[in-house]
């Protein structure tokens, strides 16, 4: 049970796993901004969501002056952050045999600076109380699925980032933790379109390479999201919990 009058930010929560993490913010009773940078999953994410505690705000987060831009509106308005989800980041462009300096630099755009100029932006605003961050990383972070090296790369510092930031953290009361998702299996997502494409080699796949011989699920994550930002936690910071299922 989360107190109320709390306040989410949630940065990327217009698609695939932060949609349900926006969801469970709502349920809560909490009242939930969304961050992203498609103005069409906005709307969608308006007309499928009705709820007067959901606010949505067009931004690109691997651009500083535009994340800083929505923080010192929040600031203007008075409005104190709770907890902090980081969720933004996508794989798609990275998948390329061509390892040079742009592949790298593109990976790091979406997923590290992604999770880095929000958390950074609100901090320095200083329009937070007792925040709780949570940054969405990935099992890839740890060289494991088969993963392209420059996004393994970005969800790797990414965890690092989050270790190394806590101890300063703490000092402010902020708690910092990430959460590093196995193959999670979700409504049109790539393991979703890769079941419709093949499903016996799919799940073959799963099945040798995760110990629990199933896909990770949303429902698993938001368990950890909970617990996170729950009374519970309270000692927990700087850590990364792997959702994986033991992935090989």
């Amino acid at each position: 049970m989360i107190k109320k009058n709390k306040i989410a930010l949630v940065c990327g929560g217009s698609y695939g796993l932060g949609i349900e993490i926006t969801k469970y913010f709502l349920k809560n009773d909490v009242e939930t901004i969304v961050l992203a940078r498609n103005k069409n999953k906005l709307l969608k994410l308006k007309k499928k969501i009705l709820s007067k505690k959901l606010k949505t705000v067009n931004c690109d987060l691997s651009k500083p002056a535009q994340v800083e831009k929505v923080m010192k509106s929040l600031k203007r308005k008075n409005i104190n952050i709770n907890f902090l989800i980081c969720n933004a980041g996508n794989g798609k462009d990275d998948f390329s045999i061509n390892k040079n300096y742009q592949n790298f630099f593109n990976a790091y755009q979406k997923n590290f600076f992604t999770a880095i100029n929000p958390i950074e932006s609100l901090i320095n605003s200083k329009n937070f109380i007792n925040l709780k961050i949570i940054v969405i990383s990935s099992i890839a972070g740890y060289f494991k699925g088969g993963a392209p090296l420059s996004y393994s790369l970005a969800k790797n510092s990414l965890i690092n980032y989050c270790q190394q930031v806590s101890e300063q953290f703490a000092k402010k009361n902020i708690r910092i933790n990430s959460i590093s998702p196995g193959h999670i299996l979700q409504k049109d997502n790539l393991w979703f379109k890769k079941i419709k494409k093949n499903r016996v080699k799919t799940i073959k796949f799963i099945n040798k390479n995760v110990s629990l011989k199933k896909f990770c699920t949303t429902y698993d994550i938001l368990n950890v999201v909970s617990f996170l930002i729950s009374k519970e936690s309270e000692y927990i910071t700087g850590i990364d919990i792997k959702v994986d299922g033991n992935t090989k």
